[in-house]
């Protein structure tokens, strides 16, 4: 073929790539495609690659050439070299539109792949969004409020809460949040167990005043 002749006689004259196609004012990317069979001389370029090697075009435009071996050469005419080298291209357009069309189809897939990911992904966010809303519809909270005494001073803090004793609001005296860290505890009984504490090792007392008494949040 012709792209395996050229790197034969290329090297047989002892020619880089580079080499080549400084002799025939080209790049080298173009003497790489042409001996990979992406792309194909024009005619007038056969001609000059054929002198340049000394040989006849027609043996460039034959069957593979052993690098040892040797044919006898044979003199073509212009219209013919022309009409081999239309062959070689419609060849290679046809090679060309049938990788144009595998990575096509590859990308084809590559995207179907990914817009179903991504309508994966939208429909667990909307049912885990779903989930919730329905979890926090049907949760019960509740309310507990404690009363301490220390030093003669009263100190009043209440605490909302879900079945599981999660936190979800919180307030009251400033003396209890700036004393006690409270911010650091989520679960309504150990909140409550650290004020009482803090409370009875300074020897003050504390009470609950409303313990555990339901409450509607929409309110």
């Amino acid at each position: 073929m012709l792209s395996e002749n050229i790197k034969i006689f290329r090297k047989q004259k002892g020619y880089s790539q580079e080499t080549l196609a400084q002799q025939l004012n080209v790049v080298r990317q173009t003497v790489s495609k042409w001996e990979k069979g992406i792309s194909v001389p024009d005619a007038e370029m056969l001609n000059s690659i054929s002198e340049l090697f000394e040989v006849p075009v027609s043996e460039l435009l034959g069957s593979t050439i052993e690098e040892t071996g040797e044919k006898e050469l044979r003199d073509e005419k212009i219209d013919e070299i022309a009409k081999q080298l239309a062959i070689l291209n419609e060849q290679l357009a046809r090679e060309n539109l049938r990788k144009r069309k595998a990575i096509k189809k590859v990308f084809i897939g590559i995207g179907a792949s990914i817009a179903g990911l991504i309508l994966l992904i939208f429909l667990y966010l909307t049912a885990l969004v779903l989930f919730r809303t329905h979890v926090a519809n049907n949760t019960n909270y509740y309310e507990t409020e404690i009363e301490c005494e220390l030093n003669g001073n009263t100190y009043g803090y209440s605490l909302v809460f879900d079945d599981n004793f999660r936190v979800h609001e919180l307030g009251g005296d400033a003396y209890i949040a700036d004393h006690i860290d409270i911010d650091q505890y989520d679960d309504a009984n150990v909140i409550i167990a650290h004020i009482e504490d803090y409370f009875e090792d300074k020897g003050g007392s504390c009470t609950i005043t409303k313990d555990r008494e339901q409450i509607d949040k929409n309110q």
